[in-house]
């Protein structure tokens, strides 16, 4: 049996809060489909057990060092250094389980599939290689070019993988997919610039965690190289660019549509 005080440690760290973004656009690209909310529902989990796993380890002292998280207190501050390591570990384990499970798809070639693409998008080459870019970038800067590879990686690339395991539940032909991942990444680079202008302008209230941590940190960002009027510019252009990749796909969209434009007036 699982230890208590991990499980706690984990249901801190994944309930109470969060947009439940990345779920929402498994939910979203599968419904182009015609598939129900239901069939999409344990991958959309397993998308946001391993986002929240890096909320936990990326709030750690070794990495951004966050005392609050959606309003609460930390998973190293609420247990202790150890419990949100290993409670983000489990996290992140777990996740695979959900998706290697025959409830998740009857099909073991569709869930080989979720899975390649959910380890893919969290791995070296994508979330965490982001985030150790990042962290490079915080000693030896950035110019905008590489800002937005590491930001396609350490935000982008959970977002594209979401989006194109909603579509590989669908069974999307490879031209559709093609369009999916065009917009995947167009609205993974409109929603962090969004965070990254929020991190400027709003309070930590109304994000539920500290703002400002960017430029505490030296961290480069395209809001301090642009300023906020241009990063609001190229966020509504980047907005314009994902909608524009849904045209095929008729008013089946709709709901990846209203989340593009939600990145452009998101105010936490």
């Amino acid at each position: 049996p699982a230890a208590d005080r991990v499980v706690a440690a984990m249901r801190h760290g994944a309930l109470e809060g969060g947009k439940r973004l990345r779920p929402l656009l498994v939910r979203q690209a599968a419904a182009i489909f015609s598939l129900p909310p239901s069939a999409s529902l344990l991958t959309g989990l397993a998308v946001e057990m391993v986002h929240c796993y890096s909320l936990i380890h990326d709030d750690l002292p070794a990495m951004d060092d966050d005392d609050l998280r959606r309003g609460r207190p930390t998973v190293h501050k609420a247990f202790d250094e150890a419990s949100a390591i290993l409670a983000g570990d489990a996290l992140l384990t777990h996740a695979f389980a959900v998706l290697g499970d025959t409830s998740c798809h009857p099909d073991p070639a569709v869930r080989i599939r979720l899975v390649t693409e959910l380890a893919l998008g969290s791995g070296a080459g994508g979330m965490v290689g982001g985030q150790m870019r990042d962290i490079e970038g915080e000693k030896g800067g950035f110019s905008e070019g590489e800002i937005s590879i590491m930001q396609a990686m350490k935000t982008g690339a959970l977002i594209r993988a979401s989006v194109r395991m909603g579509a590989i539940l669908g069974g999307a032909d490879p031209r559709a997919l093609s369009a999916m991942t065009a917009y995947a990444e167009a609205a993974g680079r409109a929603f962090q610039l969004a965070d990254d202008i929020l991190d400027v302008t709003a309070t930590p209230e109304a994000m539920g965690k500290a703002t400002g941590k960017d430029a505490e940190a030296g961290k480069q960002t395209l809001v301090s190289k642009l300023g906020i009027d241009g990063a609001r510019k190229v966020l509504n252009d980047t907005v314009n660019e994902a909608i524009l990749a849904l045209r095929t796909f008729g008013p089946k969209a709709d709901g990846l549509r209203a989340t593009a434009k939600y990145f452009a007036s998101r105010e936490k």
